[in-house]
C-alpha cells in the first residue's frame, strides 16, 4: 500500500469464482491437452465516445468524459504495452478505435483542454497530499504520482499524438488497429436504407485511413448489431473479420458444430466472424458477478471533488464539480467506503489474472479453438480502475502457457476457420436483440433519418458537377452533420436513461443544423458565417467523399 495508508482495513475476500463452461476449477486435476489442442486468447477492446467538443463551454460534461478516458484507459494502456514491449512479452490484441474518437485525438484545441485539466486535477491531489488525515493524505499522494506519470506519458512518449503511439505499437506488432462505422450508427436500424449503411462503413474505413494510412482488416459492428447481408456490405469494403454476440454465431444457419471456438465464413461474402465466449468474458465485465465488483478495487462513484467548495476548484472546472477522477477509495461494499489500498488492489489484480488464465488453461485442455473476448476498451481503467494492469498480467500469463496464444481477432479467425454458415441477427445488448435502440423511447429516432437522407441525396442529385466552392463545402458538412445524427449514442442514451436530455438537445441540434444547410443549398443562399461556425464546432471527416453517400451523385 502507499506509505502511511491505513492497514486497519478489512482483508480482501479470495476471489470470486462464477460459474463457467471451461471447467468446473480452475484448480482441480485434469487429463493433459493433446498436442493438436491449441487455444487462442483473442481479445478486442473497442475504444469510442461520442462527439464531444464543446468549445464555447469553459468548462461541460461531455468533453470530461474524454478527459478521464484519456488519463484512466487510453494512456494506462499504452504504459501498459510499453511494459511489455520492454520485456519482449509475446502476444496481442485487437483495439478498435471509432472515428469521433479518432478525430477528437487528433484535435489540438481538445488536447490541449486535456492537458490542462489533468494539470488542474494534479494540483488537486497535490494538495490532498498534505491533508490533515494522513491516510488520505497518502493515498492523494499515490493518485498524484499517478497523474504525473500519466501526463509525462501523454507529453514525453506520446509527443501529444496518441494515434501516433499507437500507430508504432501496431507496426511492432503489439496490437492490431481496427475501426468501425463512421459515427457508429446502429446499422440494423438502416435495415431499410443499404446506402446509409453502405456510408457509414465507408466513410469510417476512409477516416481509419486517413490516419493511419492503411485499411483495417478487423472491423468492429456498433453494438455487435448484426443482420444477414450486413456481412456483403463489409465484404465489399475489403473487410476480411468481425465479432458477433455468442448466440450471433451458435445460432447460425446451419448451426455451427463448433460453436464459437471457430470462426464462421459467411456464405458468398467470405466473411470471417468470430463469436464472444460469455462466460470468460462475463467474469471480465459484470460489476456484479465479475472481478471489477470486488472490494478492494478502487471505487467508481466516490470522488473527492465534491468535497471541495466551487471556489475552491481550479480553473478549468469553472466552478463545477465535474469528474476528476479523484477517487481515493475502494468499493467495500457499505455505505462508508474504506480508504484505498493499491497494494491490496495489486494482489487481487495477480489473483483475478490467474483465475482468468486458469480457465483458458482447462478450456484448452478439453478443446482447441478460439476464446473471443470483445469489450469496451473504457472498461480498463476508467470504469475498471485496475483494468489494464489485469489484462497486462494476463497476456504475461497466456505467454508462459504451452497451449495458449494471445493474438489479435484477424489471426485467431484465420487459424481457427470453421463451417460456412449465416449469423443470426444479434446484438450484445439486453436481450441480444435490437430493441435496446429501437423501441418506443427511440423509435420517432429513424423516420426523421431517413428524411433527412433522402433530401441529402436528392440535393446531391441535383447538384451534381456543380463546382461552386461554398456549395460543395456545404453539402460536404450536411453529410457530416447527417452522419453524427446518425450514431447509436443517442439512442442508447435516451433508452438508458442516462444524459437523456443531453442525447435529445445534440440529436434535435444536429438535424437543425442539417436542416438549416439544406434549406441554403436548395435556395442557393447558404449562409458563410453559420456553415463556418459549424464546420468549427464539428471538425471530422475533413476529407469527406460525397460520393460515399451515393455514387450516382457526385
Amino acid at each position: 500500500m502507499p506509505p502511511g495508508v491505513s492497514a486497519s482495513c478489512v482483508p480482501c475476500p479470495p476471489a470470486r469464482s462464477s460459474c463457467h463452461t471451461l471447467c468446473s476449477s480452475p484448480n482441480s486435476p485434469e487429463a493433459g491437452p493433446t498436442a493438436a489442442q491449441q487455444g487462442a486468447l483473442a481479445i478486442v477492446l473497442h475504444a469510442h465516445l461520442p462527439e464531444c467538443r464543446r468549445p464555447g463551454q469553459p468548462a461541460s460534461l461531455e468533453e470530461t468524459w474524454f478527459f478521464e478516458a484519456m488519463a484512466e484507459c487510453y494512456l494506462p494502456l499504452v504504459q501498459a504495452l510499453d511494459r511489455l514491449e520492454a520485456d519482449r512479452v509475446p502476444g496481442s490484441f485487437t483495439l478498435s478505435i471509432s472515428p469521433p474518437l479518432l478525430a477528437m485525438l487528433r484535435d489540438p484545441a481538445l488536447l490541449e483542454r486535456f492537458e490542462t485539466r489533468l494539470q488542474d486535477t494534479l494540483t488537486l491531489a497535490d494538495r490532498d497530499s498534505g491533508h490533515i488525515s494522513r491516510e488520505l493524505a497518502a493515498v492523494a499522494a499515490w493518485h498524484a504520482a499517478r497523474l504525473r506519470s500519466v501526463l509525462k506519458t501523454f507529453r514525453e512518449r506520446c509527443r501529444r499524438d496518441l494515434p501516433g503511439t499507437l500507430l508504432a505499437l501496431h507496426r511492432a506488432g503489439r496490437i492490431e488497429l481496427a475501426t468501425t462505422a463512421a459515427t457508429h450508427a446502429f446499422l440494423p436500424a438502416h435495415q431499410s436504407n443499404p446506402a446509409a449503411i453502405r456510408a457509414q462503413i465507408r466513410i469510417g474505413l476512409d477516416a481509419f485511413e486517413t490516419t493511419f494510412g492503411f485499411r483495417p482488416r478487423f472491423f468492429w459492428l456498433p453494438e455487435c448489431g448484426f443482420f444477414p447481408g450486413l456481412d456483403s456490405h463489409l465484404a465489399a469494403e475489403g473487410i476480411r473479420t468481425t465479432g458477433l454476440e455468442s448466440h450471433g454465431v451458435r445460432q447460425a444457419r446451419p448451426r455451427p458444430a463448433a460453436g464459437v471456438r471457430r470462426a464462421l465464413r459467411c456464405p458468398s461474402s467470405g466473411l470471417m466472424v468470430l463469436g464472444r465466449d460469455n462466460e470468460i468474458s462475463r467474469i471480465v465485465w459484470s460489476a456484479a458477478e465479475g472481478y471489477p465488483g470486488d472490494p478492494c478495487y478502487r471505487e467508481f462513484y466516490r470522488d473527492r471533488i465534491h468535497d471541495f467548495a466551487a471556489a475552491e476548484l481550479p480553473p478549468s472546472f469553472a466552478g463545477r464539480h465535474l469528474p476528476a477522477g479523484l477517487k481515493y477509495w475502494r468499493v467495500t461494499g457499505c455505505e462508508t467506503k474504506r480508504l484505498y489500498d493499491r497494494d491490496a488492489a495489486l494482489a487481487r489484480v495477480r489473483d483475478h489474472a490467474e483465475d482468468f488464465v486458469g480457465r483458458l488453461r482447462h478450456g484448452v485442455a478439453r478443446e482447441s479453438g478460439v476464446w473471443f473476448a470483445p469489450f469496451d476498451a473504457e472498461l480498463f481503467g476508467h470504469w475498471w480502475f485496475e483494468g489494464p494492469e489485469w489484462l497486462e498480467r494476463v497476456l504475461r500469463k497466456v505467454a508462459a502457457e504451452p497451449r495458449l496464444e494471445a493474438c489479435n481477432a484477424s489471426e485467431a479467425a484465420a487459424r481457427f476457420p470453421g463451417d460456412t454458415a449465416m449469423p443470426a441477427a444479434s446484438t450484445w445488448g439486453q436481450h441480444g436483440d435490437f430493441s435496446f435502440w429501437i423501441n418506443r423511447d427511440t423509435a420517432w429516432i429513424y423516420p426523421q433519418l431517413n428524411m433527412a437522407w433522402a433530401r441529402f441525396t436528392a440535393l446531391l442529385r441535383a447538384h451534381r458537377g456543380d463546382a461552386d466552392p461554398l456549395t460543395r463545402r456545404a453539402l460536404r458538412h450536411a453529410g457530416r452533420l447527417l452522419l453524427l445524427a446518425q450514431a447509436s449514442d443517442w439512442p442508447f442514451l435516451i433508452r438508458a436513461g442516462v444524459s437523456v436530455g443531453t442525447a435529445m438537445e445534440q440529436l434535435a441540434a444536429l438535424l437543425a443544423d442539417f436542416d438549416t444547410l439544406a434549406e441554403g443549398i436548395a435556395s442557393r443562399q447558404i449562409d458563410p458565417a453559420h456553415l463556418a461556425a459549424s464546420e468549427a464546432a464539428h471538425p471530422l471527416f475533413e476529407n469527406l467523399d460525397l460520393a460515399a453517400f451515393d455514387d450516382a451523385a457526385c
